[in-house]
């Protein structure tokens, strides 16, 4: 007989029940009655709800727009969507987000310690996934950053799974906007005592949990669950495009109590209200780990503020004109006939066909409607969708052209005003972008380290093998024949965790950025070459040159392109690498050209078109550099050599 709790947290099972007792039969659960506290915390439940079930009801509608749907429907129109908001809600999205972030990872470790560099790798890997256990993080950014601006927020939750392999990772779990329920009255969801949020288990799932007798879950009650088919999904937790094509997902539906008190996390079922799981909050600080991307900060709750709503009202009005100048371009297609005088006969107007008319003063017409509204169609929509534009501050080439007829782009000092405009829109949503992924990916690779303190080893990637390597880790803590790293001390990198997204790399790449850079550096130093060699100081000289070939050579290692180990080589050098059991002789023949390098000539043409450019690149920044040391060498009296000319020849 186990009496339960009151108050206070839930620590084990039999706290949820009055009585908890197993069939001895099947192993299921037969709980006689609810304790307090159980019935206290479904009761809350209810509450946050109905809350948030208010809040949300007619964010239908918005979703709607976004797909390219008519909100209200005409029983006498075509009912076709002019569809502006859509294409802009999808191209801000991508605007935005065009890489995944890079991140810097704070903690007490130094960067280059081998604890510091096995973060990094975890939360590269593991978290952000860029191995085998991607995530498609670029992908899963941009789902939620189309959704944080069509709805307000998009609800995301790390979660922690193992991989068939036994590998752990996080998983980027996104939340239905109709299934996450946080505290009323909070205005952060992070600043919310507790959040509840509903998930949905197949029949599959939940027998896998029985099977493998996962640690955390309540075997007994999982059985009982069993008992009963699933039954569909609530209506309200099924997405638009689901309903749309009439479908009804089944599953069990199962609601996870998340709090920030250091109670902890509490699973039950919401059919039979058992109590399915028990997850110890092992966070530092006790953070709950539902994390929302609000695009628009709403200072009174935590919902953010939608984009597409501000726009919903002109996108109906949008809407209604073409589908009334569509019904009357139809009716034009096919008009109605208008006989004047008597007509003795029904005339066939079929392509080709003859109709006789005895009455000298009959006349047959057709009857087409040109209303006014309907003539100046084009620019009342055209006004109306750069309207629609400029309150979302989302403009870009394509939607001033359209949306605004051109007016705002068909001078300088319009382009001026719209990029202005782009500017400004896209720095602040990519700042709440790198905002949330940042606090997302401290929380993950903290649990991470907290969730495997047992854990014995871990295979790392083949770059973080080496950078441990070359940091002072031992080559015998590695597996010779798996790579494996053995023994590994997770409680020794148990530790609280903050990961810094770089700003700007939602839309450059690091590598890109550097190049970028390295080349704004190099064209004023090949120019302020001259003024240098004035100084007469073959030091100044001497550290300019080096700096410019040292561009040069970064330039060709972050070009990415597959010939970068040549063009390396014939800056260094003047001669090809030779290939792997190749005499130098022998690469320089002409006709000693393998099958192998014929595939690779054959299937390569776009990689030729980036090798010319890279090598005509090259020789544009050579010849600045040669002018430059021509200089040079005149100030320090080097008479200048005879120079044959030379035809430049790139083999494609």
């Amino acid at each position: 007989m186990a009496v339960g709790k009151a108050h206070g947290p839930i620590t084990d099972f039999e706290d949820w029940y009055v009585d908890y007792a197993v069939n001895d039969r099947d192993g299921t659960l037969e709980p006689r009655g609810y304790a307090p506290c159980g019935a206290a915390l479904w009761s809350k439940f209810e509450k946050y709800k109905r809350e948030m079930d208010a809040r949300v009801a007619n964010y239908e509608n918005l979703i709607k727009l976004v797909d390219a749907e008519v909100i209200s429907q005409k029983p006498d129109l075509p009912n076709v969507s002019s569809g502006e908001t859509a294409g802009m809600i999808r191209r801000m999205a991508r605007n935005l987000v065009q890489h995944t972030p890079n991140v810097e990872v704070i903690s007490e470790f130094s960067d280059e310690s081998t604890k510091g560099i096995f973060s990094r790798h975890i939360l590269k890997s593991k978290i952000i996934g860029d191995d085998h256990y991607s995530n498609d993080m670029q992908q899963n950014l941009f789902a939620s950053t189309k959704n944080a601006l069509t709805l307000g927020f998009d609800a995301v939750v790390p979660v922690l799974l193992q991989d068939a392999g036994g590998s752990w990772y996080i998983k980027y779990d996104n939340i239905y906007y109709r299934d996450v329920f946080p505290e009323p009255g909070a205005k952060d969801v992070r600043d919310a005592t507790d959040v509840f949020i509903r998930r949905y288990l197949t029949k599959g799932e939940v027998q896998n949990l029985v099977n493998n007798q996962v640690s955390g879950w309540d075997i007994p009650a999982l059985k009982t669950m069993l008992r009963s088919s699933p039954g569909n999904k609530e209506l309200q937790s099924v997405d638009h495009q689901t309903k749309k094509h009439h479908q009804i997902p089944e599953g069990y539906e199962i609601i996870t109590w998340y709090s920030n008190t250091g109670e902890p996390f509490l699973t039950f079922d919401a059919r039979n209200k058992n109590l399915l799981r028990i997850e110890k909050n092992k966070h530092p600080l006790k953070w709950h780990p539902v994390f929302f991307l609000v695009m628009e900060k709403d200072l009174n709750q935590p919902l953010g503020k939608s984009q597409v709503e501000l726009v919903l009202g002109r996108q109906e009005f949008q809407d209604l004109m073409l589908n009334g100048a569509m019904k009357l371009w139809y009716r034009n297609i096919n008009p109605s006939i208008i006989g004047y005088g008597t007509v003795n006969s029904i005339p066939n107007l079929s392509p080709g066909k003859y109709t006789q008319v005895s009455n000298p003063n009959a006349k047959i017409e057709a009857f087409e409607v040109n209303t006014q509204t309907l003539m100046t169609f084009n620019s009342i929509a055209t006004q109306n969708a750069g309207n629609m534009v400029q309150l979302v501050g989302a403009a870009d080439q394509q939607m001033a052209m359209q949306g605004t007829g051109g007016q705002m782009s068909q001078t300088p000092q319009g382009v001026e005003e719209q990029q202005a405009m782009v500017d400004i829109t896209t720095n602040n949503y990519q700042k709440a972008i790198e905002a949330f992924f940042s606090r997302y990916c401290s929380y993950a690779l903290t649990i991470y380290f907290q969730e495997l303190k047992g854990v014995p080893s871990v295979l790392p990637t083949a770059d973080a093998r080496e950078a441990l390597l070359a940091a002072g880790m031992p080559a015998d803590a590695f597996d010779e024949e798996t790579g494996e790293l053995r023994d590994v001390k997770f409680s020794e990198l148990a530790t609280e965790y903050f990961v810094r997204s770089v700003p700007g790399s939602l839309v450059e790449l690091e590598d890109e950025k550097q190049v970028r850079i390295l080349n704004e550096m190099f064209v004023p130093l090949s120019q302020a070459m001259p003024a240098l060699a004035a100084t007469q100081d073959p030091n100044i000289l001497k550290r300019a040159a080096l700096t410019m070939e040292f561009i040069i050579q970064r330039q060709l290692e972050l070009s990415g392109s597959r010939d970068a180990r040549n063009l390396t080589s014939l800056w260094q050098t003047g001669e090809l690498p030779a290939r792997p059991g190749e005499t130098p002789a022998a690469a320089e023949e002409l006709g000693d050209v393998d099958e192998l390098e014929l595939e690779e000539v054959a299937s390569s043409e776009l990689e030729k078109t980036n090798t010319v450019i890279a090598v005509a690149s090259l020789q544009e920044q050579m010849s600045l550099m040669r002018e430059s040391l021509q200089v040079i060498a005149g100030r320090l009296g080097v008479p200048e050599a005879e120079s044959v000319p030379v035809e430049a020849e790139v083999q494609v």
